[in-house]
């Protein structure tokens, strides 16, 4: 286990906050920054091909662009490779203040007070997206993930020839418990039970951020157990019916424009989530030390 933790003694002082990419950390798929440009792709077109795909013949939403990305006449010519799309990473754009914002978060739990017993409270950030992990790997922002899943290929000479994974609206939930459990490699089985006390971040800690109804499984299951839900949209568009409805429908928590700059809204409503977390974690620190002295002083 990570910092030397046996499951035993988790103290459970790890916050998490979990993110969409596309419309949430940037303004546009991340194919349209990157793959688009890169061979000469007009993208309403491509994104009717993959329409056209899942009316037609049925095929799920990811599955039919990924076919798309392995099997149109521009990668037939010229197939994906690994290399070139991490390459094409350092093109996404990103919402105002994305930048800065990650270590920005990380310092403010860091310098906020602590009470005796809280051990030090940690911030991670991860990616769980219906996108390209090779793309998000090769990205400027990459380095503050403690882990990043999305679809990926299997590559031969190179070459992508076919999905190995594909991550989609519902399925992402699935991460979420590798991070709720602290198994993050796939290989690890995440659906033997696993006592609360066992896991190493819980659902209470985390925090999820999306955009769309895409996000809705994702945002349920958090919710659901206890975790926190902020919906964001495009500060520069005008804001969708489906955003809207996730908080009028209880889906999400708070709403704020994607704007991830000091003193935002979104920035306060983060910093604020995080501290009513931390003061959680004091609570729950504090009410297991009581415990302890009673079992220490039974006899008493």
């Amino acid at each position: 286990m990570r910092n030397g933790q046996n499951p035993k003694e988790f103290k459970h002082n790890i916050i998490a906050i979990v993110y969409d990419f596309d419309k949430t950390l940037s303004p546009n798929n991340m194919q349209e920054d990157t793959i688009f440009p890169a061979y000469g792709i007009e993208k309403d077109k491509f994104w009717a091909e993959a329409a056209k795909l899942i009316k037609t013949k049925g095929y799920e939403r990811t599955i039919a662009y990924l076919r798309l990305l392995l099997q149109v006449e521009p990668f037939l010519n010229k197939p994906l490779r690994r290399s070139d799309l991490k390459a094409l990473g350092a093109n996404i754009r990103y919402y105002s203040g994305v930048d800065l914002f990650f270590k920005r978060m990380n310092q403010h739990v860091a310098s906020a007070p602590q009470s005796e017993g809280t051990c030090g409270i940690e911030l991670e950030h991860y990616i769980i997206s219906s996108g390209m992990k090779e793309i998000l790997e090769g990205t400027s922002i990459a380095e503050n993930f403690e882990a990043i899943y999305a679809c990926e290929f299997d590559y031969e000479n190179g070459n992508a020839m076919f999905p190995k994974l594909i991550i989609n609206d519902t399925n992402k939930t699935q991460f979420l418990f590798r991070i709720n459990k602290g198994k993050l490699k796939l290989e690890e089985d995440i659906n033997s039970h696993t006592l609360a006390e066992d896991r190493r971040i819980p659902f209470e800690n985390m925090i999820y951020i999306g955009d769309s109804d895409t996000d809705v499984p994702s945002m349920t299951v958090v919710q659901k157990n206890g975790g926190h839900v902020i919906a964001v949209f495009d500060p520069n568009a005008e804001v969708s019916k489906e955003a809207r409805e996730m908080v009028e429908h209880g889906r999400a928590n708070h709403f704020a424009p994607a704007d991830y700059s000091e003193g935002s809204l979104l920035d306060r409503i983060l910093k604020n989530t995080l501290n009513k977390i931390m003061s959680t974690i004091a609570y729950r620190q504090s009410a297991r030390m009581s415990l302890d002295w009673v079992r220490r002083n039974k006899t008493i």
